[in-house]
């Protein structure tokens, strides 16, 4: 085991990266002892010299990041529930209105985003607005929580609005555009059910998507595919890859690049177009793919672009189930049984972590998740040809959700089956606890590995 990590520079920088950024509360302490540490490495031990500096580094960059953001935080603590101007260039739109940043409050600048709450406006993605109304703080500051990770400072309920410009040209302007064409041009044969649950699940719209369809994918543990996800890219790109070869797999990185952008770059889209891109160049090349490497160089470039976001739930599930996947899954093997143990091993390792988030666990996932896989994976191969096929004739839009009807249709019954039935596992484990249930795991797995192989030379 020791080989297959020293073989692998990339793991050996990631597991740095994230132990520097787990102690970066105690940057303050451990800073001179780990840097004399790392001098006197320098001379026995280069490697190990080199993992306590990145280890250093991470701390304190992680240390920067979050005091850079409290401070913010604390600034709008003092001019909270007080009518202010401000100065910001929209970022995104949420359920609620808009995401802004660029931020100057009353002539002060501020680092984060601010939520502006809004019935309605015909905003876009690069606008520069003024802004008049009133402020509040953000007071979900647990590190874990979405508020945090889109550094949310605050909350703002205007009064007045204005543009003041709007840019020339603007790629995620452009792409935010195309995204709404799509939508505005699926046809009508598909229920609304339908139609938004498709949008959902291919491009990462999913604002008017019905509450009871929301609620009923939540309490059947499968809400993570309402999402937009590493999943999607890799079942789009999968699909691609056998009619491509040569110089002409090139063409799938600006697809994934688009994709990745026109969805929000959310972290699991962007691990796994990094991934996908790495697999893509290694098949370009002629050179071996190694799955474990490739995870952990994107998560070396996410995490050196936001350390924080480790502490994150999209972060933690996404990396967990893609480990479970690439390096447990393939040595787990039961005849019978290959096509759904992938399925099984992921849910069996994310379920602690789940069961910790959300002091919950619908038992119902377990099975509904192996059922609904192959539909999930149709409905994303036949959502994304949906939405090409927009910029084609309106009878092909037709004929294609004619086709897709149908899976979303049996999707959306089977989850409203298990939501009829569901029965969950109410409990909220301690951090102890969770380490301890996945040394139980691995003990499992490693038994589970050892019966299967015993017969191997």
């Amino acid at each position: 085991m020791s080989n297959e990590i020293t073989g692998r520079p990339s793991i050996i920088i990631f597991i740095s990266i994230v132990a520097g950024i787990l102690l970066f509360r105690y940057v303050g302490l451990i800073f001179i002892p780990l840097l004399c540490l790392a001098i006197v490495f320098l001379f026995i031990k280069e490697r190990l010299s080199l993992v306590i500096m990145i280890i250093l580094l991470s701390a304190w960059w992680t240390a920067r990041n979050y005091e850079i953001y409290m401070d913010s935080v604390e600034q709008i603590r003092e001019i909270s529930n007080s009518v202010v101007t401000v100065n910001c260039r929209v970022k995104g739109m949420s359920k609620y209105g808009l995401m802004v940043n660029h931020l100057k409050i009353n002539d002060r600048k501020y680092y984060g985003t601010l939520e502006v709450r809004l019935r309605d406006g015909e905003y876009q993605y690069g606008d520069n607005l003024y802004i008049t109304g009133k402020i509040y703080e953000n007071k979900a500051l647990d590190i874990d929580k979405r508020q945090f990770q889109e550094r949310l400072i605050g909350t703002l309920y205007p009064e007045e609005i204005r543009t003041l410009s709007k840019p020339e040209f603007s790629l995620m302007r452009a792409l935010y555009s195309v995204r709404s064409r799509i939508k505005d041009r699926v046809p009508h044969n598909l229920s609304g059910e339908e139609r938004e649950l498709t949008m959902a699940m291919v491009l990462g719209i999913s604002e008017n998507l019905p509450y009871e369809t929301y609620k009923s994918f939540k309490v059947t543990g499968l809400i993570h595919t309402l999402v937009v996800s590493g999943a999607q890219v890799s079942i789009i790109t999968s699909a691609i890859i056998p009619f491509l070869s040569g110089l002409w797999l090139s063409i799938i990185f600006p697809l994934v690049i688009l994709y990745a952008l026109i969805t929000g770059l959310e972290i699991s889209v962007i691990r796994a177009s990094i991934m996908m891109g790495i697999n893509i160049l290694a098949r370009i090349i002629y050179e071996d793919y190694d799955p474990p490497s490739s995870l952990a160089f994107s998560g070396m470039v996410i995490l050196i672009f936001d350390p924080l976001a480790l502490f994150g739930s999209s972060f933690q599930l996404s990396f967990l189930a893609t480990f479970s996947l690439i390096c447990i899954s393939p040595y787990l093997k039961i005849r019978r049984l290959e096509f759904i143990m992938p399925t099984i091993t992921v849910q069996g390792v994310l379920a602690p972590l789940l069961l910790y988030k959300n002091g919950s666990l619908p038992l119902i996932s377990f099975p509904i998740n192996v059922i609904v896989s192959p539909l999930i994976s149709l409905l994303t191969i036949g959502g994304f040809i949906l939405s090409i096929s927009t910029f084609t004739f309106p009878f092909i839009t037709y004929l294609i959700s004619i086709i897709i009807k149908p899976i979303a249709y049996l999707l959306l019954r089977i989850v409203a089956f298990g939501n009829s039935i569901t029965y969950d596992i109410r409990y909220n484990p301690s951090i102890i606890e969770l380490v301890s249930m996945y040394i139980i795991i691995g003990g499992l797995i490693y038994i589970g590995y050892t019966r299967l192989h015993k017969n191997d030379k």
